[in-house]
């Protein structure tokens, strides 16, 4: 596995990294915003603006020494083909990877690569208003870490929204998509919605590998339920459906 790239030096050295690492290591400050560097270009417009936040948001993740993003996989561009399967993966007791340990994970297949998911419940004590100050809506929001595999990358599950070109259709009312713009809309305003959930990261495995995976038992596989993502709290959702699959 690659390290992600560090974030350019001439940029990286205008941020307060001290600020982020406390942040990110539990010592934060009472007030914490992310703002852009005051050399950029005034007329820069807006969809840019939330462009180079994010990049620059993500980039201090990393600076902030997380491990589960130091030893992300990297693939060559991010998947956009149409679903043809999804459903949810539960972690057993088993698990002795820590990046997997106690998650659970909506997984999805796209054309004939190995399947990619994002973990649904770690949510992380960072709001979205941190990357996207503009809209009042984005406080009610935590991102999510959604696995260890493309961590400076953002993807998103949406409930309800128009079908757009590009997002992954998971089931005929959840889409998985990775378009900055569309996230603005959603938070804007612009876009209805019945359900969100945001993260930075993936998990992704090569073809064959997660069968193996849950062949050794490593995984219970339950049908999707678009419930357990947006209306079960996170907290609870790895032990109610461990339980209930170990049962099974």
């Amino acid at each position: 596995m690659s390290q992600s790239a560090a974030a350019r030096p001439d940029l990286a050295a205008r941020l307060n990294l001290r600020q982020i690492q406390r942040f990110h290591l539990g010592a934060r400050p009472r007030r914490f915003s992310f703002n852009l560097p005051r050399f950029l270009p005034a007329n820069i417009n807006q969809a840019m603006r939330t462009r180079l936040r994010l990049l620059l948001f993500l980039g201090s993740l990393l600076i902030g020494s997380w491990p589960d993003m130091l030893h992300a996989d990297q693939p060559e561009q991010t998947p956009h083909a149409p679903s043809s399967s999804s459903f949810l993966l539960v972690a057993s007791q088993q698990m002795a990877d820590p990046r997997f340990r106690e998650t659970v994970i909506l997984v999805t297949r796209h054309g004939n690569t190995g399947p990619i998911g994002v973990i649904v419940n770690r949510p992380q004590d960072i709001t979205l208003d941190k990357i996207f100050p503009d809209y009042p809506a984005a406080r009610n929001f935590n991102l999510f870490n959604g696995g260890p595999a493309y961590s400076k990358q953002i993807s998103f599950l949406v409930r309800g929204a128009d079908a757009v070109e590009g997002a992954l259709t998971i089931s005929g009312n959840i889409y998985l998509a990775y378009d900055v713009s569309l996230l603005d809309e959603l938070l804007n305003g612009k876009r209805h919605y019945t359900g969100l959930r945001v993260m930075h990261g993936l998990a992704s495995w090569a073809p064959g590998q997660l069968e193996y995976e849950i062949k050794l038992g490593d995984w219970f596989v339950m049908p999707l339920d678009e419930a357990v993502i947006f209306d079960r709290p996170p907290a609870e959702m790895w032990q109610e459906l461990q339980s209930h699959a170990a049962v099974m």
